[in-house]
């Protein structure tokens, strides 16, 4: 690779996925920004599920996944990995603010039928507060 292939000589490529987490009422709000592939579905699921671990009680997790501009099928795997791990204790994972890119690879892949998606993070956050409060 040449000097500066990437950009100016010394400068750092930008991360392909970037991860931050914060909580809303009993909620963990997880954006993902970038692209979710082989590379990076390990680092949104280890990220994730050690979120998940400091929650009191059963995990309600809203995947607020707006500004993924790639998902592949790790990053997909990734995705039920979680959704399983919330169920099996008990709790909740949702989808935010899915492009139609990103709900038609879930329609065509059949996850829509679990990977239950919201059209933004309140009404996500929401849904999982109303499920809770049940």
């Amino acid at each position: 690779m040449s000097p500066g292939a990437d950009g100016p000589p010394g400068s750092v490529p930008p991360e392909p996925l970037r991860v931050r987490s914060t909580t809303r009422g009993s909620c963990l709000v997880v954006e993902a920004e970038g692209e979710l592939t082989i590379l990076t579905s390990d680092l949104l699921r280890d990220h994730v599920l050690a979120d998940m671990r400091l929650l009191d009680g059963p995990p309600r997790v809203v995947m607020d996944v707006g500004e993924v501009d790639f998902c592949d099928s790790s990053g997909l795997n990734a995705l039920i990995v979680l959704w399983k791990n919330a169920h099996r204790a008990g709790g909740e994972f949702v989808l935010a603010r899915p492009e139609r890119r990103f709900r038609t690879i879930l329609e065509r892949s059949g996850l829509d039928r679990h990977l239950v998606a919201h059209p933004t993070q309140d009404h996500a956050v929401a849904a999982l507060h109303e499920t809770g409060a049940g």
